[in-house]
């Protein structure tokens, strides 16, 4: 049976939904009560870089200064982050019955095997996310392939577990940059997806003029081009963008979330901050 129900998840960055994993737990609980009651099969999306503040606040703030005495201190805390976001977002998917995108964090790719654990194959960190189906067992841990700027210091991902075969349908994984590439819609329209999730972290004003025309506004050409993605696609119907919005560290982010069908928004955020969640039912 394909999808009947579709939640995209606008949220605001709350560094004291992330100081603990019992606060983590109730912020995401919370984002995706309006599951509740609706028909299965289900599929939602966080935005990008929502785990990212477990990083920086579970258990305690993140100094710089304390490199100097502890160097491993960025790998310690990555491998405490993953484990409370990988935990919480499997919680979560088993609790709603929802095949679930956990939107992304940044660390190290982790893997699990009988007498070793879980491991860290390579110490170089990636833009990552997690994507379970509803009875929480992870399906793929997806890398972002294109790296805007400020992201140049993470390993990029090669192409793979962008694509996942569920019971529901083919559903294809792009994290925000990686889903303005031609090159990467069009091997998973090919490859036979039929859903589109693009999680989302635009670090700058929804209203600044948009570098490339000053003449248009951010997110008027953001969301044209999100109205644009789908037409003339053989598989592709249907596309979640949600979207973080807040402040992490110095950056400031801002963005519409957006349910998609070729041409057209099916539903829009009102507004490019605060949380919103965006629910279809078909």
């Amino acid at each position: 049976m394909p999808f009947r129900t579709f939640l995209a998840v606008q949220a605001e960055a709350r560094p004291e939904a992330y100081c603990t994993e019992g606060a983590f737990r109730e912020r995401v609980f919370a984002l995706l009560k309006p599951l509740e009651g609706t028909p299965a099969p289900r599929l939602a999306a966080f935005p990008e870089l929502f785990g990212l503040p477990l990083l920086l606040h579970l258990g305690g703030e993140f100094r710089p200064m304390e490199l100097l005495r502890d160097p491993l201190l960025p790998w310690r805390r990555a491998r405490r982050a993953y484990g409370v976001f990988h935990r919480v977002m499997a919680e979560a998917a088993r609790a709603f019955g929802t095949y679930l995108l956990s939107g992304t964090l940044l660390s190290p790719p982790y893997e699990e095997e009988l007498s070793r654990g879980r491991f860290a194959r390579t110490f170089l960190f990636q833009n990552l996310a997690l994507f379970y189906n509803p009875e929480g067992r992870l399906l793929a841990q997806v890398p972002k392939m294109e790296r805007t700027p400020p992201e140049r210091w993470l390993r990029p991902g090669r192409f793979g577990p962008h694509l996942v075969e569920t019971r529901a349908g083919r559903v294809g994984l792009l994290i925000c940059l990686d889903g303005f590439f031609e090159k990467h819609l069009s091997r998973l329209d090919a490859l036979g997806a039929e859903v589109l999730l693009q999680p989302s972290a635009n670090p700058a004003s929804w209203e600044r003029p948009w570098p490339w025309d000053p003449g248009r506004k951010e997110g008027e050409v953001w969301l044209a081009s999100a109205r644009e993605r789908l037409l003339g696609r053989e598989n592709l119907k249907i596309l979640l963008n949600p979207m973080l919005n807040g402040r992490i560290l110095s950056f400031s982010f801002e963005g519409q979330s957006g349910i998609y069908a070729p041409g057209e928004a099916l539903r829009l955020a009102q507004n490019p901050r605060g949380d919103e969640a965006l629910l279809l039912t078909l």
